[in-house]
């Protein structure tokens, strides 16, 4: 199996930087050996290319794991319509896109402590 951790991308330098952060704390905790990171825009790799990296490493499933807080335009059409394309390009391989980070009681946790460092 394969995880990409799909970020919205930004033209700032540090959030990609984050953003791989990220991606080698999920391949840490979740053991996956396959794990990339991918941006929707302004960043490579994009989802395409991540989607390339993974299949070439030989993942048969494909696990898309959007950090994105809400359900909106990107989770509801642009991000389906890649997955899309790419099943066509890859119909051997299971790609699939798991919930965006949502209304989740353990995000509070590091909403508190943020406040708490300035207060």
């Amino acid at each position: 199996m394969g995880i990409i951790v799909l970020g919205h991308g930004s033209k700032a330098p540090q959030a990609l930087e984050t953003l791989r952060r990220y991606g080698e704390m999920v391949k840490v905790k979740s053991r996956c050996e396959i794990v990339e990171v991918a941006s929707l825009q302004f960043n490579k790799p994009d989802l395409p290319e991540a989607l390339d990296r993974v299949i070439i490493m030989g993942a048969k499933k494909v696990v898309i794991v959007p950090f994105f807080l809400y359900n909106g335009v990107h989770m509801q059409e642009d991000i389906p319509a890649v997955i899309a394309m790419e099943k066509v390009k890859n119909p051997d391989v299971e790609i699939v896109l798991a919930n965006h980070l949502g209304a989740d009681h353990r995000l509070v946790e590091i909403v508190l402590d943020r406040i708490e460092e300035v207060s």
